[in-house]
């Protein structure tokens, strides 16, 4: 196989922390970093003896010189030649510049969550065979859906349930789950607690409705495994939850059926069921555990 034909070029200021930890969030591929500072795109993306495949481009403004010189390229090297355009963005570009070079990209990702998204977009552009996924019919793995909002979190329930997890929901917490998936109401000012709270139990999956930069790293620093924009792409949510499932060791949890079925130092007492609905313990059953604690005592 030609080794150009898997060939991405990754096109942002390398300088910013946030843009190069987008660039190494690209798996089992190198791409070819071209720190750009300004508005020109470089020249070599396009050479006819190394096409792009892919070029992943990031922008913190779009000018009208991008959108012109992207024009201009399409023009000059035609379709057979014009790479799959993947464009990150950040919340400073306009929905006006967007729609401008709209039929000239491929792909439209807003750079607070792209080190999550972008890795199984490059495998779909790219047509390259995903990774297999987690087995969770012989190991089943637990996903607790929480939200405030019935329908957000039923929908969620249910596309993780369709992907073979044993999903639940609820407005709010409840027991650990080995892995929990939150709507984060981010417009409470305690938030960030909650997560660190139970991210100690197990990895959590934040979605965020204002996914910026300052919200994804208090996510992140808060224990959050991974974040996601609100709404997302169901597709996105699985492969993170595959990715967390396979990355994160899953604890062997206690089936609630085989708790009765625990050994006991001496066996349970027979109950007595009143009329009134009380559970008494018979006479002679106290007399023997009684006895049992006194030799257990010598």
């Amino acid at each position: 196989m030609d080794p150009t034909a898997q060939r991405i070029w990754f096109v942002g200021d390398l300088g910013d922390p946030w843009v190069a930890d987008i660039a190494e969030s690209l798996p089992d591929l190198v791409p070819f970093h071209c720190e750009s500072q300004g508005e020109q795109l470089p020249d070599q993306l396009f050479d006819a003896a190394a096409p792009a495949r892919v070029l992943v481009l990031h922008r913190s403004r779009l000018t009208p010189a991008d959108v012109a010189r992207l024009e201009n390229l399409r023009r000059t090297l035609g379709p057979e030649r014009w790479p799959r355009i993947v464009l990150c963005v950040s919340p400073y570009v306009r929905y006006a510049e967007l729609e401008c070079c709209a039929n000239l990209v491929d792909l439209i990702l807003p750079e607070a969550t792209a080190r999550e998204t972008l890795p199984r977009e490059l495998d779909r552009l790219l047509g390259r065979i995903a990774a297999p996924r987690p087995d969770v019919a012989t190991n089943p793995i637990g996903v607790e859906v929480v939200s405030t909002d019935y329908e957000v979190r039923s929908l969620l329930r249910e596309a993780c349930l369709r992907a073979g997890y044993q999903a639940s929901d609820s407005p709010t917490f409840q027991t650990p789950a080995d892995l929990t998936v939150w709507d984060v109401p981010v417009l409470e000012s305690r938030w960030t607690e909650q997560l660190e709270r139970r991210s100690r139990g197990g990895p959590v999956v934040a979605l965020l409705g204002f996914a910026d930069r300052a919200a994804v790293t208090a996510a992140r620093d808060a224990g959050a495994s991974a974040c996601l924009d609100l709404p997302c792409a169901i597709d996105d949510l699985i492969h993170v939850l595959d990715r967390l499932a396979t990355e994160s060791p899953i604890p062997t949890r206690v089936d609630s059926n085989a708790r009765g079925q625990l050994p006991h130092a001496f066996p349970p007492p027979h109950t007595i069921r009143t009329r009134r609905g009380r559970t008494m313990v018979s006479e002679a059953d106290r007399r023997e555990r009684d006895v049992a604690g006194v030799v257990g005592d010598a």
